[in-house]
């Protein structure tokens, strides 16, 4: 019996439950999301900086991918949502201030 596969599996249920407590938190600070045409006119009228130029200064690491992105209303502020997971799979979630793409701080 060789350790690769249980490594593999260990890593795996990791990889869940840290992008489970990462959607919980997160999950419990955004009630009202925006959808996607509403995101945009936000964006055309400069009331929030666009995910991407957002995202541009996180200075991601190589091999770093984000998921589940979405916008919502927090508190009467926009707030960016998303998880971002490594090259070696550690997921994480983040809140960014919509407007000036700040982190905010964890609240959960």
């Amino acid at each position: 019996m060789t350790k690769k596969p249980f490594t593999s599996s260990l890593i795996a249920v990791s990889i869940v439950i840290g992008t489970l407590f990462a959607a919980s938190n997160a999950h419990a600070q955004a009630k009202n999301c925006l959808p996607i045409p509403a995101v945009n006119q936000l964006v055309a009228t400069k009331a929030i900086t666009s995910f991407n130029k957002v995202k541009k200064s996180l200075k991601l690491p190589k091999g770093a991918k984000i998921f589940n992105q979405r916008l919502c209303q927090v508190d009467g502020k926009y707030v960016y949502f998303f998880k971002i997971v490594d090259a070696k799979g550690k997921a994480r979630g983040m809140a960014l201030n919509a407007l000036d793409g700040k982190p905010l701080p964890n609240k959960g």
